[in-house]
C-alpha cells in the first residue's frame, strides 16, 4: 500500500501560515489534504447554518486555490474516526497533522477518541498551535512569554511543488465517503454575511490596513460606526481564513495610525488571552468558573415556565421594546455581526434584567454570532454575568447606551424600522409616547412595535442588589483566590 501523509483541516482553512500543511510538504511522502462533515457534531447547539454557509464558502475558495497549485481538497462528510479507519484500511499513513482546536465539549471527546485511535493503529498525530495557547496548561503562569514568541515566530512557508498529493480513483472505497450533495441551506449565499474564504479575508485586512485603521478606535464602541470601521477580521480567524500571527505582523508593519494599532494589537492578543483561559477552564461550557454560584443560580426563576419562554423569545427575536436591544439581536440575525460593547450589553439584559439561564442566552448567540469561537465566547459570557468572583460587575442600562452609542438614532432606524418615524428622543425610549403625540408622528407603515417588557431601572437596581450580594457570599469569595492565582502570567 502506498505511504501517505494525512492534513487534517478544522479550523484553518488557509494556506498562508499553515504549519501543518508546510511540515507535510516539506515530507517525501504524497499528502491528502481533507475535511470532514462530521454528522455527530452537526447537532451540536451552538451550531447553524450561517457558520455552515461560511465553512462551505472557505471550502470552495481553498479547494480552487489548490487546483490552481497541481492539489486536490478532498471534502467528506463522515466521523472523522470512521474516516481515519477508512483511511488505514486504503494506505499506510505515516503521519496525521492538523492545528489544535481549543473548542467545544463536543469536538475535544471527538479528539479524544481520535487520539486513541491513533494509538491503537500506531499513527502519529502531530498537532500545532493555531493561536498563542498552551495546550493543558493550568493557569497561565509563564503564558505572556510565551505568546510574545509565538506572535513574532516566521509565517511558515507553504512549498507544494515538493510534494505530491494523492489520486482517487472513481472506484476507491473512500470515494463512498465523500460529501457529494450539501444541505440546500448551506448553499444559499446572502450578501448581509461576509463571505467566508482565505481571499475574502486577505483583501478585508488589506482594505482595514489601507482605509479604516485610522478610524479604528474611535469607532468600535458605537454599532453603526463599528459596522464599516471595525476591522471585520474576527470570524476569518474564527473559521482559520487568516492565522493570527499573520496579521498581528502586517499589523506592525503597517506606518501610522500608532493609537489604532495599539488599540487593535491589544484586541489581538486579547483574542489569544481568552482562549488560553477557555483552555485552563473548559468545564465554563456548562457550569460557572466560580463554583460558588451553583447554588446562588439555582434560585432563579425556572426556564420552564411560560413567562420565561416568552421573555426568552422578546429577546432572541430583538421584541423586547427596547429600541436598542432590539435592533442589537436584529442586526446581529440579519448580519452575524455585532461590535463588543452591543454584545456584552445583550447579556446584561438577558441575564440581569431578564434572568435568563446564562446557558439559554450562550447557546443563541453562539448560533447568531458569525464569528462564534468557543474559546472566547464561553470566558466573555461567564465575565459579563458575572460568574467569576472577582471581575467588575458590569449591568448595562439600556437606555444609556442608546443616547450614548447611537444619539442620532441611525442604528435604531435602520433595524427597527417600525419606529423609524419617530424624532429624537422619542426613538430611544417609545414608551414614552403620548396619545397625543401619536397623532402627530402616525406611523406610516402601520406596524406595532411592543411595549417594552420591564423597567431597566426597577430590574437594573434589583441586579445590583443580587449580583453584588451574591458576589460577597462566603462560597463565592472562598474560590477566588485560586481563581486569581490562575490569572497570573
Amino acid at each position: 500500500m502506498q505511504t501517505i501523509n494525512l492534513v487534517w483541516l478544522k479550523r484553518d482553512l488557509r494556506l498562508l501560515d499553515h504549519v501543518a500543511l508546510a511540515h507535510a510538504c516539506s515530507s517525501e511522502h504524497p499528502l491528502c489534504i481533507f475535511y470532514t462533515f462530521e454528522p455527530s457534531l452537526l447537532t451540536d447547539p451552538h451550531i447553524s447554518d450561517r457558520h455552515q454557509i461560511f465553512i462551505v464558502q472557505s471550502l470552495s475558495c481553498l479547494s480552487t486555490q489548490l487546483k490552481q497549485l497541481g492539489h486536490q481538497l478532498y471534502v467528506f462528510w463522515c466521523d472523522m474516526p470512521d474516516l481515519l479507519m477508512a483511511f488505514q484500511q486504503s494506505f499506510v499513513i505515516n503521519c496525521l497533522l492538523s492545528h489544535e482546536e481549543i473548542g467545544l465539549d463536543t469536538t475535544y471527546q471527538r479528539d479524544k477518541r481520535v487520539k486513541q485511535l491513533c494509538a491503537e493503529l500506531k499513527i502519529p498525530w502531530i498537532e500545532y498551535p493555531q493561536v498563542a495557547v498552551r495546550r493543558g496548561q493550568n493557569g497561565r503562569k509563564g503564558w505572556k512569554k510565551f505568546a510574545d514568541r509565538y506572535l513574532k515566530e516566521p509565517i511558515a512557508q507553504v512549498h507544494f511543488n515538493k510534494v505530491s498529493s494523492i489520486q482517487l480513483s472513481e472506484d476507491h472505497p473512500l470515494q463512498k465517503l465523500r460529501c457529494r450533495a450539501l444541505p440546500k441551506p448551506w448553499l444559499e449565499a446572502n450578501e448581509n454575511f461576509q463571505k467566508g474564504g482565505e481571499l475574502a479575508a486577505l483583501d478585508r485586512l488589506a482594505e482595514f490596513l489601507n482605509t479604516k485603521l485610522a478610524s479604528y478606535s474611535k469607532s468600535i464602541s458605537q454599532p453603526m460606526l463599528s459596522i464599516d470601521n471595525s476591522s471585520r477580521l474576527s470570524a476569518y480567524l474564527a473559521y482559520g481564513n487568516l492565522s493570527i500571527r499573520y496579521v498581528v505582523q502586517r499589523l506592525k508593519s503597517q506606518s501610522g495610525a500608532d493609537r489604532s494599532k495599539r488599540a487593535l494589537y491589544s484586541r489581538l492578543r486579547w483574542h489569544c488571552h481568552f482562549i488560553q483561559k477557555f483552555e485552563s477552564n473548559c468545564v465554563t461550557e456548562f457550569k460557572p468558573l466560580n463554583p460558588g454560584y451553583v447554588e446562588l443560580l439555582n434560585t432563579q426563576k425556572t426556564n420552564q415556565s411560560e413567562s420565561y419562554t416568552q421573555q426568552y423569545q422578546a429577546w432572541s427575536q430583538g421584541e423586547t421594546g427596547y429600541p436598542m436591544v432590539d435592533a442589537c439581536m436584529r442586526a446581529l440575525l440579519t448580519t452575524g455581526y455585532l461590535n463588543f460593547r452591543m454584545r456584552a450589553m445583550l447579556v446584561s439584559v438577558a441575564c440581569h434584567h431578564l434572568q435568563l439561564d446564562w446557558k439559554d442566552v450562550a447557546e443563541h448567540l453562539a448560533r447568531c454570532f458569525l464569528d462564534f469561537d468557543p474559546g472566547i465566547h464561553y470566558p466573555q459570557i461567564q465575565m459579563q454575568v458575572g460568574l467569576t468572583g472577582y471581575n467588575t460587575l458590569r449591568i448595562y442600562n439600556p437606555l444609556q447606551q442608546s443616547l450614548h452609542q447611537d444619539p442620532d438614532a441611525a442604528f435604531i432606524r435602520r433595524y427597527v424600522p417600525e419606529i423609524a418615524h419617530l424624532p429624537i428622543p422619542l426613538i430611544h425610549h417609545p414608551w414614552l409616547l403620548t396619545e397625543m403625540e401619536k397623532h402627530f408622528y402616525p406611523d406610516p407603515h402601520q406596524v406595532s412595535y411592543p411595549q417594552r417588557m420591564f423597567n431597566h431601572e426597577e430590574t437594573g437596581s434589583e441586579a445590583r442588589q443580587r449580583l453584588w450580594a451574591w458576589k460577597k457570599h462566603p462560597k463565592v469569595q472562598a474560590n477566588v483566590p485560586n481563581l486569581l492565582k490562575n490569572q497570573v502570567e
